[in-house]
């Protein structure tokens, strides 16, 4: 059977709960317990909280991971054969793909629709913000991970505050496939700056960073030494 299984969670716990249980259970009736194993064992990689664990820790909120959980599954469906995606890439279009993704999006800003200005259309869509291309050859999948804040403005005249949703979000990491987590993830720069803060080159200098920039970074890493309370991050590494 192939479907386009439809599952909704509130955190990105649930989401692995009720994906994990789902795949189990099909693989259960069409008798491919061994596959199922073997979707077990690769999904260890994301460590022993489950495939959320990472993502949660990444941006501090299993809240705001449900989508990328799912995206993961997504392409475990479709491997096995439960999942019909738009979309596959063939050999010259991953190569393309998967070989200047540091090089476009490390440390940049990008967003969705350039994204799709250069790869073309996605393989699938995950909760209207993960952009996921699937290899043809079973090489893997490519995921773009768009996140959009939802920034508040005070009212006049109202006395309250509003909230407003962004219709252009940008994208915030993409993840390649990889032996872990952390080596198959590229932050862009708004990426950069919601895992570690605005001092995020401070302790995480780009690859390109300038000798003079490097310095710089070197002497905050000392004044910060000195006096914690003086740290440009945000958030903890």
């Amino acid at each position: 059977m192939v479907t386009r299984p439809g599952m909704y969670a509130g955190s990105g716990r649930e989401m692995g709960t009720a994906a994990g249980t789902l795949l189990q259970n099909l693989c259960f009736l069409d008798e491919r317990d061994q596959e199922w194993e073997d979707v077990r064992e690769d999904l260890s990689r994301y460590g022993k909280l489950g495939v959320y664990g990472p993502f949660a820790a990444l941006f501090g909120d299993e809240n705001r991971c449900v989508d990328e959980v799912a995206s993961v599954y997504a392409e475990r469906f479709h491997r096995l054969g439960y999942l019909a995606v738009d979309r596959t890439l063939d050999a010259r279009e991953w190569r393309e793909l998967i070989g200047g993704v540091r090089d476009r999006f490390d440390g940049r800003d990008v967003r969705p629709g350039e994204v799709e200005e250069a790869y073309g259309t996605p393989s699938l869509v995950v909760g209207k913000r993960v952009l996921c291309y699937a290899s043809a050859d079973s090489a893997g999948w490519v995921f773009f991970d768009c996140f959009s804040e939802t920034p508040s403005a005070y009212v006049p005249g109202e006395g309250r505050y509003a909230s407003t949703v962004g219709d252009d979000p940008l994208v915030r990491d993409v993840r390649v496939p990889a032996d872990d987590f952390e080596s198959g993830l590229v932050l862009t720069l708004y990426g950069k700056v919601l895992r570690w803060g605005p001092g995020w080159w401070i302790h995480h200098p780009p690859a390109d960073a300038s000798p003079e920039t490097r310095a710089i970074a070197a002497q905050l890493r000392g004044v910060e030494a000195a006096d914690p309370s003086r740290s440009l991050r945000t958030r903890p590494s």
